[in-house]
């Protein structure tokens, strides 16, 4: 038997996060990772009613069913991680076939002398598949910290669950209970409830999260933003009346994920936010500037080589002026791309593409500077 207090806060929190990660998480952003997490919230939503229902007709091989699938359901969450990384090998398969493996062997042995060792072999099993969730939410980095600390949590303490099925069931050999419960169970089975309704709100708190961060898809290779619409067009009549005096800078902030690492999220935002300011009070009001994410501004700027020297080495040291109110003393300075129509040509494309690596080749070479597109590179530091 399962508490009835807690079989109802499961079946009214498995249905809230199952509407919440699909209207708000995948019909927000549609893919292949969020359609994984909301089939993995609907099925823990339908076994757990399931789960009680058969809890309150007393059939054991039902609630064993229900209670292995609903288990079997934190696996496509981790299914869901590995597909959003990329990785499209048997990621799905596995969670499907655990979960029908897990479903079969706890239903069959239901009511039988065999079911503890299964049950207990299902929970230890899932705590496995609970450590490759965690490793792979540290392998999106610090980036994600944040996000992804409620189901971090979560896994770490299923992966605990795991173990102490694991001493239980030691201890009920070594030490069979007497008078209690045949299978001896009743502590797995509170735990098993109370893991479901954490590792649910967890899990729905950094999936949703992640999934609204997602880049949404779009139909076509490139999307028309208003930057690339108006650099287009500045760039086409450039071209028509001959004029060269144009270039493509990107700026980039220096050690983003250090700076991630040693700051808060909010005070990173304001390392972000104040990089953003240097960079469109330095630049001249015909500049076109976009910024994308956090640490990146790119630029089209209407400027001759003469002119754009002097403006990158005082955007450079303004960058790297020390914020007096940040509490926390952080070397902050930038790396910049700049690529002139004169060595690339109007596509914009091509300049976006041949300032980007520029700013990753002054990067590598100890950032604080820039690099500008040319037969050889010419570099410069402020």
């Amino acid at each position: 038997m399962i508490n009835s207090s807690i079989g109802v806060v499961l079946v009214a929190l498995s249905t809230v996060n199952t509407a919440v990660i699909v209207g708000l998480g995948f019909f927000h952003r549609p893919s292949r990772a969020s359609a994984l997490w909301a089939f993995a919230f609907s099925l823990a939503m339908i076994t757990s009613y399931g789960w009680v229902a058969a809890d309150a007709q007393g059939s054991v091989t039902l609630r064993a069913a229900c209670a292995a699938v609903m288990v079997g359901s934190t696996v496509f969450i981790w299914a869901g991680l590995r597909v959003r990384r990329g990785v499209q090998a048997t990621s799905e398969l596995i969670a499907v076939v655990f979960t029908l493996v897990c479903a079969v062997a706890m239903s069959a042995t239901a009511g039988t002398p065999a079911f503890p060792l299964v049950f207990r072999a299902v929970f230890v099993a899932a705590a496995v598949f609970a450590a490759l969730t965690l490793t792979e939410l540290v392998r999106l980095g610090p980036r994600w910290r944040h996000e992804t600390l409620p189901l971090a949590v979560a896994s770490a303490g299923f992966i605990i669950f795991g173990a102490i099925a694991v001493v239980d069931g030691v201890i009920q050999v070594v030490h069979p209970p007497v008078g209690g419960p045949a299978d001896g169970l009743e502590l797995l089975r509170d735990l098993n409830s109370m893991a479901s309704i954490v590792y649910g709100t967890a899990a729905v708190i950094s999936l949703l999260l992640l999934t609204r961060a997602d880049t949404p898809a779009s139909s076509t290779p490139v999307a028309q933003t208003p930057f690339r619409a108006v650099a287009e067009d500045r760039l086409r009549r450039a071209q028509a009346a001959g004029d060269r005096w144009w270039c493509v800078l990107e700026i980039r902030l220096d050690d983003p994920v250090d700076l991630r690492e040693a700051f808060s999220a909010g005070e990173f935002a304001r390392i972000a936010d104040r990089f953003a300011r240097d960079v469109s009070a330095v630049l001249p009001p015909d500049a076109d500037l976009e910024r994308q994410g956090d640490d990146t501004v790119v630029v089209l700027l209407p400027r001759p080589e003469g002119a754009v020297r002097p403006l990158l080495s005082r955007l450079l040291d303004q960058v790297a002026t020390p914020d007096p109110t940040q509490p926390l003393a952080a070397r902050v300075s930038a790396s910049i791309g700049w690529a002139s129509v004169d060595t690339v040509g109007y596509d914009l494309d091509e300049l976006l593409h041949a300032a980007h690596a520029a700013a990753m080749q002054a990067r590598r070479s100890g950032g604080d500077r820039w690099e500008r597109v040319m037969t050889t590179i010419d570099s410069a530091t402020p």
